[in-house]
């Protein structure tokens, strides 16, 4: 597998199914086909910071969004969060996380470890792409201006 140069969007989701319906739904969004997706924490932080697999990847081009998919394990999805939050070349990554509507409890955490904004997944696609859509255009518009 080739290292991509650099990734507008990186997608933490553990689920590929879920992954291709929010890869699927980004693309609808036609915001970026530049999208990243890794299954787990760790793979995420060697993405962003060019480790392991990723070593000679532009660190330089960092993700403009990251969507976190809550279902990795909160624990290790706020662990993200503090190690993105806490360097100063990515503290102002924008991050939207998504969680099942049965453990949207868990958006506290998130917000308290500085997501930028919380999701619901649904279980009909169209809503869900029209939701990310939403998402995605009022971070985008925040690079534009």
């Amino acid at each position: 597998m080739a290292v991509p140069a650099y990734a507008d969007i990186l997608l933490i989701e553990h689920d590929p199914f879920e992954a291709e319906l929010t890869t699927t739904a980004i693309l609808q969004s036609k915001l970026t086909d530049k999208i990243h997706w890794v299954k787990d924490a760790d793979e995420a932080i060697h993405f962003i910071f060019g480790q392991e697999k990723y070593v000679g990847r532009n660190i330089a081009r960092i993700p403009r969004i990251i969507i976190l998919d809550l279902s990795i394990s909160l624990e290790n999805g706020i662990k993200v969060l503090n190690i993105i939050r806490g360097n100063p070349f990515t503290k102002n990554i924008a991050v939207i996380v998504l969680s099942d509507l049965e453990k949207s409890e868990s958006f506290a955490d998130a917000i308290k470890a500085g997501v930028n904004a919380c999701m619901v997944k649904t279980n009909d696609f169209d809503e869900f792409a029209q939701k990310l859509k939403y998402q995605l255009d009022y971070f985008w518009r925040l690079f534009e201006s």
